[in-house]
């Protein structure tokens, strides 16, 4: 055995070294799947966009990795064995992780003629979907068994893997409808035994929960998060530098303003729909929670004469300017304006080239205390596991389950101390509720990598042949330059896809030759 191997602080080092390499392409990198839906607008590259997604096949190299490891952990007897048990059930952790994004974009893994596991290569043979579910649930569960119970948000515990427990057996209980309720009633109990921990809590301070790395980190409800550091990450390998603007007072078309108080230096690429705005709920003068075109303000609103911006914006559920940029929004250091002849407008630009086709930019994950440039260093902080989607979990499955009250009252939660909104009326009939989770779910997971394999899982719950929302026309706004009137623009754009991945593919297809296209 080598020094290193033998060095308990440098062994787990290197554990902790392999969370990089097998979280950040297969988790941090996915909360782009938004722009496959009509959450996100992406105008760029859409040729070439999955590409990326057929490279996800080949995880041969982070699979071997964790197994080499937990090998020299084994071997090494120069430390405690509660130590070399910790860091090999954080290794199966890792694997899970694996499997777990293989098993939501291809169905399944090739395993070992012997049914010992995965091995990625073509002399095995394909799991079946039953199969590939329970490998990844039993991962999780083998890690829970040397897994510390203590809270560290950077490192794999037992809430974690428990948190995975019961993602996994949600999207499990849709895929392999034979074991439905095998999987529903698993989630319910992973989930409750979860909420059973007082060490988390909702975190009433929503924008703080993700728009700060120390908020994001440190917050009592991040379970588990990829945590990227100034020291090896700059501002291009994270999410932040194709979110924020290009665009600054020498760059401003004649005519166009007011002038900023930054410049900005990002590549963004991925822009709200209108369809997403919507669904951020606004508290009516009557006290219910409403779309915004079903409210008294609207219903009186008068184009030309009044303000559209209380219309439009006013009193809207907390989350939506958490994580949304809208007309007359502060941004970083400036007041920008996306209406006509605004300084952020989709054609401010002197050069002509285009910046927001729909009339809003994402704040969410965005960090605003420091200038966007892209070779500078940052910290960047990616909430992977938290309470609120336990609750949303729960919720759904109790959904599912017909517990209607319940599912109520695990959404109010999230809906309540994170949207600040009325709580939902307990006596809503099932269906309702259900269009009320959805809803919520969307809003609440925003820009998380989960609303792609949410509408996935909803269409499979319903027999669907095809998930619409993964094939249609996005809509954007435009809002007068004096404010008083706005226009909703139908077909900006479609959903960010190539032409074989439309709304009727529930799995990506297998590269060849590896196996037949799904």
């Amino acid at each position: 055995m080598t020094v290193l191997e033998k060095d308990s602080v440098l062994l787990d080092a290197l554990v902790y070294s392999v969370y990089q390499e097998v979280l950040v392409p297969l988790y941090y990198d996915a909360c782009k799947t938004d722009e496959r839906t009509d959450n996100l607008y992406n105008p760029y590259g859409r040729a070439a966009i999955d590409t990326v997604y057929a490279r996800d096949w080949e995880q041969a190299g982070k699979i071997g990795i964790c197994r080499q490891l937990q090998q020299v952990v084994e071997e090494n007897r120069g430390i405690g064995r509660p130590f070399r048990l910790r860091l090999q059930a954080e290794l199966e952790f890792l694997k899970g992780m694996v499997y777990y994004a293989m098993a939501q974009r291809y169905g399944g893994f090739v395993t070992a003629a012997n049914g010992e596991g995965p091995l990625f290569h073509p002399a095995g043979k394909r799991a079946t979907l039953a199969e590939t579910y329970r490998f990844t649930i039993d991962a999780f569960r083998k890690s829970m068994e040397h897994l510390p119970v203590e809270r560290n948000t950077v490192r794999a515990g037992k809430t974690a893997a428990a948190a995975m427990v019961l993602r996994v057996a949600l999207q499990a209980a849709a895929c392999v409808p034979e074991e439905k309720a095998a999987y529903l009633s698993l989630a319910l109990q992973t989930g409750k035994e979860i909420l059973s921990d007082s060490t988390y809590g909702l975190d009433p301070d929503y924008a703080g929960l993700f728009n700060s790395f120390d908020g994001s980190r440190n917050s009592r409800e991040t379970i588990f998060g990829i945590c990227r550091l100034r020291a090896y990450t700059s501002f291009q390998q994270t999410l932040m530098q194709d979110l924020v603007v290009n665009q600054s007072n020498a760059k401003m078309r004649k005519g166009y303003g007011p002038l900023l108080h930054d410049r900005f230096d990002g590549w963004s690429k991925r822009y709200p729909t209108q369809d997403m705005t919507d669904a951020y709920l606004v508290v009516d003068s009557d006290g219910l929670a409403k779309r915004w075109y079903e409210t008294g303000r609207y219903k009186s609103f008068r184009p030309g004469q009044d303000d559209a911006l209380p219309v439009l914006y006013a009193h809207r559920d907390r989350r939506f300017y958490a994580s949304i940029v809208h007309d007359s929004s502060r941004y970083f250091n400036s007041i920008v304006f996306t209406r006509d002849s605004g300084n952020l407008n989709t054609h401010a630009r002197g050069d002509g080239n285009e910046i927001t086709p729909t009339g809003y930019y994402v704040r969410k994950l965005l960090y605003e205390t420091k200038k966007v440039w892209y070779t500078d260093g940052t910290d960047h902080f990616l909430p992977l596991l938290r309470l609120g989607e336990v609750y949303l979990n729960l919720a759904e499955a109790s959904c599912l389950m017909g517990d209607s009250r319940q599912a109520i009252n695990y959404m109010n939660k999230t809906r309540m101390v994170h949207g600040g909104l009325p709580p939902l009326d307990p006596t809503t009939p099932l269906p309702l509720v259900w269009a009320s989770y959805q809803d919520e779910r969307r809003v609440e997971l925003f820009f998380e990598n989960d609303r792609y394999w949410s509408l996935i899982r909803w269409a499979l719950w319903d027999r669907r042949p095809a998930v619409g929302e993964l094939d249609k026309s996005v809509d954007g706004i435009k809002i007068s330059a004096d404010g008083k009137s706005f226009q909703i623009l139908k077909s900006v754009g479609n959903v960010y896809k190539t032409a074989w991945l439309a709304g009727s593919h529930f799995l990506l297809p297998v590269p060849q030759p590896v196996g037949e296209p799904r």
